[in-house]
């Protein structure tokens, strides 16, 4: 029943906070691109993989105070709260809710930018897809050409940090 909640908290244990609603996004399908078990659909939209399960999600962790929500000139910020922290902590105790996150992923992503992790994460979602590399690569090319200058790195990271963890 807490799953998704659960599993957006423990994101958000481990980094403490994020900055942008498409970070998190990116962040949190990456997470599941490389074999961690979240409980979320994707589809792809204009910047890339969306869940409106993610979202919808954090909309209640902020409304019940286990995230805090900081809008920065236009953006947001989320961060866990103590409140959040001890809800986590309350479904691992009594209700037997674990999962196991990559955490090497999730800090090396904290690092990078959205924009870069826009491109990486579309990248998955066509590798996810069926397609092959080289037509993956050709085809996030032809959806994000104003990420171009990502797209190589982009590829690298995929091979090196989301699937070869």
């Amino acid at each position: 029943m807490f799953k998704a909640a659960y599993s957006l908290l423990c994101i958000f244990d481990s980094v403490n906070s994020v900055y942008g609603r498409k970070k998190v996004q990116k962040m949190v399908h990456l997470l599941e691109a490389s074999g961690t078990e979240l409980p979320f659909k994707y589809e792809y939209h204009f910047y890339g993989p969306y869940s409106a399960e993610v979202q919808e999600e954090i909309g209640f962790l902020v409304q019940q105070g286990f995230l805090d929500e900081i809008k920065h000139d236009g953006a947001y910020e989320y961060v866990i709260t103590d409140r959040g922290r001890t809800f986590k902590s309350t479904l691992e105790d009594d209700g037997g809710y674990s999962v196991n996150i990559n955490d090497r992923l999730l800090s090396s992503m904290t690092n990078e930018s959205s924009q870069f992790l826009e491109m990486v994460s579309t990248y998955a979602f066509l590798i996810d897809s069926g397609y092959e590399p080289l037509s993956a690569r050709n085809k996030a090319l032809e959806l994000k050409p104003h990420l171009e200058r990502f797209v190589d790195k982009a590829v690298k990271y995929y091979n090196d940090k989301v699937k070869n963890h």
